[in-house]
């Protein structure tokens, strides 16, 4: 079905000044991504030229984390600048922008599930640990969470692309500014509305468990410390905050709530997940600190050598 449009009332949607929104869209993108990558590009550095590292679970899936969330970053503040230079963007880019980044926040999400599940079979069962995870199954369940993110997202493309067939320039870039256009009983609503139904409470369902099921084991063995808790209250922010783009995006909120407040706070919301992946599965694990340090150490010695 073709529906076409009304440029005027979708112009209508935008509550704050164009240049303004830009700027601030852009200023929050740009401090986002070259923080996210000071901070990520050292643990990434480390854990690639360490193929011991590569070998557990947790830093496979640290490492094709921090790499879906820096090219997310720099999707977005590509996005950002090319609407601040040209004042808006043609319907079918947006589109494609929308669902790229939508295919990476399934990534994030499912990638975060698969490092809680890791952690809980790391300390409940230790001596089956190596059997239960082993490589032939890390590298299938990397494969099958980027292959699954895609196909979801190609759908939901592909909905929108057949459903949504306007030529104009749009003001702002979010799928759901298109929501006005759209039918409640339609494929693309429908297939969005019913996808984050399951894969976003499903994903926190199992996150929540893998935290209870940690916390009960710590209390039991009196492993409970401080540094404990504070990883696993991060661990339980992070989560929240990087499931708000997804429900955000799945049309479960009224299009009539939408605005541009919204997206602003949607966007520094999802910057603030980010940055806390490298702090918590990088910074706060004891073996990457002692890598880090290792090659801090190599580099000086050379330093000094050198000169």
């Amino acid at each position: 079905m073709d529906i076409h449009c009304n440029v005027t009332s979708l112009e209508a949607q935008a509550q704050i000044n164009s240049t303004i929104f830009h700027l601030v869209k852009m200023v929050s993108m740009c401090v986002s991504c070259t923080l996210n990558t000071v901070l990520g590009f050292p643990l990434l550095l480390v854990i690639t030229r360490s193929p011991s590292l590569l070998r557990h679970a947790r830093f496979l899936l640290l490492t094709h984390l921090l790499l879906c969330v820096n090219l997310q970053q720099l999707l977005w503040t590509i996005q950002t600048v090319l609407l601040k230079s040209r004042e808006g963007i043609p319907v079918t880019q947006c589109l494609i922008f929308c669902a790229v980044n939508q295919a990476c926040s399934l990534v994030d999400l499912f990638l975060s599930t698969a490092l809680a599940v890791d952690r809980v079979v790391a300390v409940k069962w230790p001596l089956h640990y190596e059997l239960l995870m082993c490589a032939q199954r890390k590298r299938a369940t990397v494969a099958a969470i980027w292959t699954l993110s895609a196909v979801l997202s190609s759908v939901a493309l592909g909905l929108n692309l057949n459903t949504i067939q306007v030529n104009f320039t749009l003001p702002r870039c979010r799928s759901l500014i298109l929501t006005p256009c759209l039918s409640g009983s339609s494929a693309l609503v429908l297939y969005c509305r019913v996808g984050a139904a399951v894969v976003v409470p499903l994903c926190s369902l199992t996150i929540l468990a893998c935290f209870c099921l940690l916390c009960w084991d710590m209390r039991a063995g009196r492993l409970w410390t401080q540094r404990a808790c504070v990883t696993l209250t991060l661990q339980a922010a992070q989560t929240i905050l990087f499931s708000v783009p997804v429900v955000m995006d799945s049309y479960l909120i009224p299009g009539y709530l939408h605005s541009d407040a919204l997206d602003i706070a949607t966007t520094i919301i999802y910057n603030l997940g980010v940055s806390l992946i490298p702090l918590i599965y990088g910074y706060r694990s004891r073996e990457l600190q002692q890598r880090i340090r290792q090659a801090a150490h190599r580099n000086k010695v050379n330093n000094q050598s050198q000169s």
